[in-house]
């Protein structure tokens, strides 16, 4: 039976075993789960992303596991590639992934967290942990067929907005009429008193052309009256900005993955420089010597 609040994660089923990492780091967040040797706790823990700090696969993407809210380790670059599309595959839906977990005490005396992961992850949702490669789109094929109707779609629209050059030419009229033209030739008479007279009728071809009109002014439009400015909507409230320091501590203490003194052996990523006064659970293991004074 899970002891702690699973609400807000969709939980997935718990088919086979799966060791986390790092656990040696966050022995204060486990002890509120503190069992004695032989016992073993059930929890809901949450299953987010983080970055690998260290080791070969430095900068790569991994699954963090965190109970209650705060980090207690994280699972191995392979097995965060195996159960990356979990993750993924709950988030496409709006989800954060959780699981149970059982917290036990180890042969080396430390709490450690045992994950209850499904056998198998959801196809369709492969997604890697490393960083997405960039995607190319295919061309497209044209066929012909489709060319030439595009081509002669462009000439319909062309005819319809100019209108065809044959339409602007200017019109040529030929109009022909019969002339009223008649010679008439006199013979002189030689031998003989007759007179002979020959009539000839010729046919005249008038051509007219008439010049294109003068292209009359467009009379101008009404000038619109200019549209008044909508009243701009007062500016939405901004949300309180959340705390940048964690509360367990009464100076500017970053939140991170872990945090160390300044000047120290530790390895961050994050550091402070003391004193700090601890007012609450010591998260980042900096008051060494538990006098709730760190990084003296």
């Amino acid at each position: 039976m899970i002891e702690n609040s699973a609400a807000g994660l969709v939980m997935v089923p718990g088919e086979v075993t799966v060791t986390v990492t790092g656990e040696q780091h966050h022995q204060d967040v486990l002890a509120r789960y503190a069992v004695p040797e032989g016992v073993t706790r059930q929890v809901a823990v949450h299953l987010t992303w983080c970055t690998i700090a260290t080791g070969k696969y430095r900068g790569q993407r991994a699954i963090e596991v965190r109970l209650d809210g705060y980090r207690v380790g994280e699972l191995t670059f392979l097995m965060s590639q195996r159960y990356a599309p979990v993750l993924m595959h709950v988030e496409s839906g709006g989800g954060a992934t959780g699981c149970a977990a059982l917290v036990q005490r180890g042969a080396n005396g430390l709490l450690q967290v045992v994950l209850r992961m499904p056998r198998e992850v959801p196809r369709g949702a492969v997604v890697p942990v490393a960083g997405a490669r960039k995607s190319w789109v295919a061309p497209v094929a044209i066929s012909a067929a489709s060319l030439v109707a595009f081509i002669f779609t462009i000439g319909v629209i062309g005819a319809a907005i100019g209108g065809s050059p044959k339409d602007k030419a200017a019109p040529h009229t030929t109009t022909a009429s019969p002339a009223a033209t008649t010679t008439t030739v006199a013979l002189p008479s030689i031998a003989s008193s007759t007179t002979t007279t020959t009539t000839t009728t010729a046919t005249t071809t008038t051509t007219t052309t008439t010049p294109p009109a003068a292209a009359q002014p467009q009379p101008q439009p009404q000038p619109q009256p200019k549209p008044q400015p909508a009243p701009v909507p007062p500016p939405a409230p901004q949300p309180a900005p959340q705390p940048k320091c964690d509360p367990n501590y009464s100076g500017c203490v970053p939140i991170a993955s872990d945090v160390d003194c300044a000047g120290g052996s530790g390895d961050g990523p994050a550091y402070v420089a003391g004193p700090i006064r601890v007012i609450g659970t010591d998260i980042y293991r900096l008051d060494s010597d538990k006098d709730g004074i760190a990084c003296e």
